[in-house]
């Protein structure tokens, strides 16, 4: 019997009082790292090596990284393409645009389509969504995706002031930013920055996941990590960058994770940014993306949409209540359009206009509620 199959096997037998006494011990860190385990055990149709293959060849969308290695996705496809999507309530969500060769789309499409008897796309690309507008989908915009262009992009002038305020504030003080793996920085330390972090959010019991991928504590192929070390030399703050490929070459990095002990300068995000964004231009490096700004700014004028989805998303990004107690959807956008970068609307694309339970699903994939 496997290590992952004793667990199971253990967890069986326990009762409710039990299961609720052990998962207020397990860190979220800890849950994503079980969970990457029983990834590793079941992997499906499409292997791990052969999504990260697929991956560096068709991976230059934002959460393409996320979809090839989050846990509990489960995939569609072959070794020549793959959809990412998870189930909940009857309905099929599939995560971002299908990770193959351009013209292979439309096939794969239809096959995932024609499987599921409630197919919906989340967080696609405008191309996706014009084709599934083409199969008869209502598709509305989803929130914006924002791109740094590095070649014109530049830290220079009152707009981004902020930016260079924080580094030298940071500076100053004998703070240090420098680019390390786990070989150099220990999980614990990241660990502990990152549980400290949790204990400020509003959704505090569960890690937020699909549209997101947990944190992982060792190193990824690719994965760019910055960290902000206090005079003491301790880490107080970090953001991981995920790689974007194309024709096997990495061409840019997407924001994947962000944390800052809650002891930490309210400047310190910002001071990694400035660097990581000098060190990714020296380097020739394409593009910075931000990643998705959740509803924001939608004005559903390119396809056939669902009034009543748009009407659902609106209200969500302006009700104090979800800002407050949820999610910080304006505070998360405005944030990113302080960078002044290329705004790029992403997709939910579905066959009902009444998209209520299949919401209330995605919101639950998330682990929102």
């Amino acid at each position: 019997m496997t290590s992952v199959d004793q667990i199971k096997h253990d967890r069986s037998k326990e009762t409710r009082s039990q299961r609720r006494a052990r998962r207020r011990l397990v860190t979220q860190t800890q849950w994503a790292r079980e969970q990457k385990l029983n990834q590793a055990n079941e992997d499906g149709p499409v292997t791990l090596d052969q999504r990260m293959s697929l991956l560096e060849s068709f991976g230059d969308f934002s959460i393409a990284y996320s979809t090839a290695v989050q846990p509990l996705l489960k995939y569609h496809g072959d070794p020549s393409g793959y959809i990412a999507y998870r189930k909940r309530w009857g309905v099929s969500v599939a995560l971002g645009d299908p990770v193959i060769a351009p013209d292979k789309t439309d096939q794969i499409l239809n096959e995932f389509i024609c499987q599921h008897r409630h197919p919906v796309f989340c967080q696609i690309s405008r191309n996706t969504a014009a084709r599934l507008s083409q199969l008869g989908f209502f598709v509305n915009e989803f929130g914006v995706d924002t791109r740094l262009e590095l070649g014109q992009y530049s830290l220079a002038g009152k707009e981004k002031e902020w930016l260079r305020y924080a580094f030298n504030w940071v500076q100053r003080r004998d703070y240090r930013i420098a680019e390390a793996d786990f070989d150099t920085v220990t999980s614990e330390e990241v660990e502990a920055v990152s549980e400290a972090w949790r204990k400020t959010r509003t959704v505090k019991s569960k890690e937020v996941r699909f549209l997101n991928r947990p944190i992982v504590l060792e190193n990824e192929k690719d994965v760019r990590r910055f960290f902000l070390f206090n005079p003491d030399g301790k880490i107080e703050a970090y953001v991981f960058f995920d790689p974007l490929y194309r024709d096997r070459k990495v061409i840019g990095y997407v924001t994947a994770f962000k944390r800052r002990h809650p002891d930490a300068t309210q400047y310190s995000e910002q001071a990694i940014m400035k660097v990581a964004i000098e060190t990714f231009k020296n380097e020739g490096v394409s593009e910075i993306r931000l990643g998705l700004s959740p509803c924001a700014w939608l004005e559903d004028q390119a396809f056939r949409s669902s009034w009543l989805t748009g009407k659902l998303f609106r209200t969500l990004y302006n009700s104090k209540t979800v800002n407050r107690y949820a999610y910080n959807l304006v505070g998360h956008a405005e944030y990113k359009r302080r960078f002044r970068g290329i705004e790029e609307q992403t997709y939910f694309a579905s066959r009902s206009r009444f998209n209520i339970r299949t919401l209330m699903s995605l919101i639950g994939l998330c682990g929102i509620a």
